[in-house]
């Protein structure tokens, strides 16, 4: 796709303007979707970002997980309540990722570390209270979905798989008329299967993917009737999981055609205008990158790579 591939080019030649948390998100996500040399590149030159080797491990986990909240994120006044009721879950998700990011990129078992700085029972126990907890589910999307997968990924190893038909009924419990539970419940379905394909370097197990097609179908006809209520991230985001399950959608075209639509005057990249939930604070280069990388990725087939780089 054209305009993809310059979208691509623009953001590799220009990816020194961008900070080390987005060049290294962009880096993992071209890794594992093409397999490009120059993203493995990106990721050896971030490794001191990701494994801080001048400061002991269990220090840079403590620091990850004890982080607090700063600014403000989607959907906030509905989420916060939650973090509150769940203090360990912010912190907890971003050192789970850590952990994940050590090894899966640059080969560090970090798990050892992880259960000396959180009590392993502890997170354990998160997970239930989550799980037990429908509202919670609901409002905090995107880091209750994360957390639940990423924790199966890092402590069970998939032996104790997560109840997907129960989440999939989660998802009809949103007020679809109402903007922000749209946004969160897409969030919620698209990082189901994000979670699954450990994000982006596994396929999908062929027996869950009837699961994950009823959630894309249900997607698919929310973005349909409501279209203009849904920010070009959410759609593209739904354009991505639709490559990963191999799900056949007619909505490739009308995204495809808003974002042809939606070029910035400051570069080729594209940000979010034509919606009634234009992100308009997320439409500099930088703040733009997740968006983009996005759209990269939904313009070619599901062929994951693992993102080692040792």
């Amino acid at each position: 796709m054209e305009l993809a591939n310059k979208v691509y080019s623009y953001y590799f030649d220009n990816k020194y303007l961008l900070e080390e948390d987005k060049l290294f998100h962009f880096g993992t996500r071209i890794a594992a979707w093409t397999g490009k040399t120059e993203a493995y590149d990106i990721l050896r030159k971030s490794r001191d970002f990701i494994v801080q080797p001048s400061i002991k491990l269990t220090d840079t986990l403590t620091e990850i997980v004890n982080r607090p909240q700063t600014g403000r994120r989607n959907t906030h006044e509905l989420r916060q309540p939650f973090f509150d009721k769940y203090p360990l879950l912010y912190g907890a998700h971003l050192t789970l990722f850590r952990v994940r990011h050590l090894e899966s990129v640059y080969g560090i078992d970090a798990r050892s570390a992880l259960f000396s700085v959180v009590d392993k029972d502890k997170l354990i126990k998160l997970k239930q209270d989550l799980l037990n907890d429908i509202p919670a589910m609901m409002n905090l999307s995107t880091f209750a979905i994360n957390y639940l997968y990423l924790l199966e990924k890092i402590i069970f190893n998939d032996q104790n798989p997560l109840s997907i038909n129960d989440f999939l009924e989660i998802g009809y419990k949103y007020k679809t008329e109402n903007i922000q539970d749209l946004q969160l419940l897409i969030y919620f379905y698209t990082h189901c299967i994000i979670g699954e394909s450990n994000f982006y370097t596994l396929e999908i197990p062929t027996d869950k993917l009837p699961i994950y097609h009823q959630m894309l179908a249900y997607l698919e006809k929310i973005i349909t009737d409501n279209y203009q209520k849904i920010n070009l991230d959410n759609k593209l985001e739904f354009l991505v999981c639709a490559r990963i399950c191999n799900f056949d959608t007619k909505l490739f075209d009308k995204i495809y055609d808003e974002c042809d639509q939606s070029i910035s005057n400051e570069g080729t990249f594209i940000i979010d205008i034509h919606n009634q939930n234009a992100q308009n604070e997320r439409n500099n280069f930088a703040r733009s990158e997740h968006r983009n990388v996005l759209f990269i990725m939904s313009s070619t087939a599901y062929q994951p790579h693992s993102t080692l780089t040792v």
